[in-house]
């Protein structure tokens, strides 16, 4: 039970850092104007609006069922620790693709 709580407290930290990271993403468009650089401007900003709501609804899910898991008395551990990962690859594909939105030129 304390492990889950303990992770549980982690995954809200980790999530609400994810997700500012993610709004922070946006600063690579500041580049768009210089010489020889290109944006995707739909690719960006559909990943600067849906990455942070993606990353709050999986630790809501997450959440609700470790919460769910902890009071019917099951180990409910494992669930944090998924969402955990869950929230670090979406992180991660966010700023792939936020990359990806931005082409660099000379």
């Amino acid at each position: 039970m304390v492990a889950s709580v303990v992770l549980l407290v982690v995954l809200a930290l980790e999530a609400l850092v994810a997700g500012w990271a993610i709004v922070l993403l946006s600063l690579a468009f500041g580049s768009c104007n210089a010489p020889g650089n290109s944006c995707n401007v739909a690719l960006g900003g559909a990943v600067v609006y849906v990455g942070p709501a993606l990353v709050a609804l999986i630790a809501l899910a997450v959440i609700v069922w470790a919460v769910f898991r902890m009071v019917r008395r099951r180990m409910a551990w494992p669930v944090p620790v998924v969402g955990i990962t869950a929230i670090v690859v979406v992180f991660f594909a966010c700023r792939l693709l936020a990359d990806a939105a931005v082409t660099r030129g000379i």
